[in-house]
Formats: C-alpha cells, sequence, structure tokens
C-alpha cells in the first residue's frame, strides 16, 4: 500500500481503471502521458504510480525525462484489489481525482475576487486558450466558455481536458494576428468575462473591449518588462512583454479590480491583473 501522500497516478488502460482503482487516484495511461502533460501537476511535486508492470516502467521513464520524482510504484494485483476492497479504498468507475491546477490568478479570481464582487457566472471567452486548463476550471464553476487558439492540436486536448471534467466548452481555431478584427462575427457586449494568459497582442485591446458587456471582466496575466534580466532571459521582445501600469491604461476608465505584479517560481515579473468593464 501507498505509504506517501503524493497525488496517485493511475498508468493502465482506461478499461483496467473502470474496473477497480485505488480510491482518490487519477487515470492517465502511461502511452497517453505524452499528449496529457497538461493534466500532470507541476514537475516540482512527487508523484505516486499504480499500475501493471509494462505501464508502471513506461510512466515511470517518461516522468523520470520530464524531470518528475517518482516516490512510489505499487503494482496492481488481484491481491491488491482484494486488500482495497476490504478496506473500502476500492473504486469502480471512470472517476478521476484532477491533479492539474488552473493559473494562481484564475482560481484567485473564482475563490475570491468574484464572490468579494458580486460577480456571476455568465459567458466566457479565453483567447489564446492552448490546452485549456483555465478555460476548463472556469466551465467547472459554471462559466460558459469559449477558447480559441491557433494550434488544432492543443484545442482538442482542451476538448478532452473538458470531457474528463463533465464540462462543455466551445473551441475555435482562429489566427489572431492577421491584422483584421479576429472577432468581427461576433456581436458587440457578446462576453461576461474574457482572460489572457502568457500572450501578448496589443491591437486586440480594442477588439476586446467591444466584446465585453458593461460589467464584464478582463483577466489578464502576462510576461512584465524585467524578463530579459532574468536567468531565463526570455522573452526579451519588447512586443512581448508589458510596461508597468500599461494594463490600467489600456483599460482606463474600467473598474480595477487587481493590478499587481507576481513573481513566478523561475524570478520572472507578470502581471496580475482583473479589471471590471464599466462599458
Amino acid at each position: 500500500m501507498l505509504i506517501h501522500k503524493s497525488p496517485l497516478i493511475d498508468c493502465r488502460a482506461l478499461d483496467a481503471f473502470r474496473h477497480g482503482h485505488v480510491a482518490g487516484a487519477s487515470s492517465i495511461p502511461a502511452a497517453e502521458m505524452p499528449q496529457r502533460m497538461h493534466e500532470l501537476p507541476k514537475a516540482s511535486e512527487p508523484v505516486a504510480l499504480c499500475g501493471d508492470a509494462d505501464s508502471l516502467r513506461e510512466a515511470s521513464e517518461f516522468l523520470s525525462r520530464k524531470g518528475y520524482q517518482v516516490v512510489e510504484q505499487m503494482e496492481w494485483t488481484p491481491q491488491l484489489a482484494a486488500e482495497l476492497q476490504a478496506q473500502g479504498k476500492l473504486e469502480t468507475g471512470e472517476d478521476s481525482l484532477r491533479l492539474w491546477k488552473p493559473a494562481p490568478l484564475i482560481a484567485r479570481f473564482v475563490e475570491e475576487i468574484a464572490p468579494i464582487h458580486g460577480i456571476t457566472p455568465g459567458k466566457g471567452l479565453d483567447i489564446g486558450c492552448g490546452s485549456g486548463r483555465d478555460m476548463v476550471y472556469l466551465a467547472t464553476h459554471g462559466w460558459e466558455m469559449t477558447g480559441i487558439d491557433y494550434i488544432e492540436g492543443a484545442l482538442e486536448r482542451a476538448q478532452r481536458l473538458a470531457a474528463s471534467q463533465q464540462v462543455n466548452i466551445h473551441t475555435e481555431c482562429r489566427d489572431l494576428e492577421t491584422g483584421a478584427d479576429p472577432f468581427a462575427d461576433y456581436a458587440a457586449a457578446t462576453f461576461d468575462l474574457i482572460c489572457v494568459a502568457r500572450y501578448l497582442h496589443r491591437p486586440l485591446f480594442a477588439w476586446m473591449k467591444r466584446l465585453l458587456k458593461p460589467g464584464g471582466v478582463v483577466i489578464y496575466q502576462t510576461f512584465m518588462q524585467g524578463c530579459e534580466n532574468t536567468a531565463i532571459g526570455r522573452p526579451r521582445n519588447p512586443n512581448f512583454l508589458l510596461r508597468p501600469g500599461e494594463l490600467a491604461e489600456h483599460f482606463a476608465g474600467a473598474e480595477i479590480l487587481l493590478d499587481e505584479v507576481e513573481i513566478l517560481a523561475d524570478g520572472r515579473p507578470v502581471s496580475a491583473f482583473i479589471c471590471r468593464w464599466r462599458g
């Protein structure tokens, strides 16, 4: 039995997981891990594995290459299943513990800022949504989310992630940097929330304002000037780096709910900006 309290990943095939697994385990088959990296916890967090001999070997080798520490491995056997059954720790079905987390700013919005300011779920847009963790997290809290990205594979991963959390999202593959309004087919005042993470294309700001309903919320977190001076040293192109106070300038007239600078674990400064558009 597991001794460590680290997240437990069941790396067997989903059918095997359905038939029986350790209570509280997360199902990520070893063969699917390269495509489901966005569902794993941070590499700094130790993990434990459960599976048959082949899946344990495959998963352990993959995670080690990616910088994870595998602190324990448990081989699935009929004897283990019987022990779990006797202890009331055997579960069946597809319910799988969520190991991934949204951006801290998104979680802070849902847990702290939205309740304080009486913001209730409505229609949301995630610009440059990638694999969809923020969008799916918001969907699990009642938001009707649309995600836009130019990478079809990322949108496919977002849809699979939403299905795993039993929520629906809408995704669209669009090029946001053609020079024309990429949201021209959206009516004005369509969205109650627009979020952007780690993406900056300044021409979008004017079009974002058109899409916001009066009282609509902007959540924006991306890299700031100073990243070029850190050990990582990127991004360094000023086109991709916010100036101090720049978001408040772009959304002048909005009610600023949060405007801070956060420092990532790697030392890079990022914006933590939330405002409510007055329209």
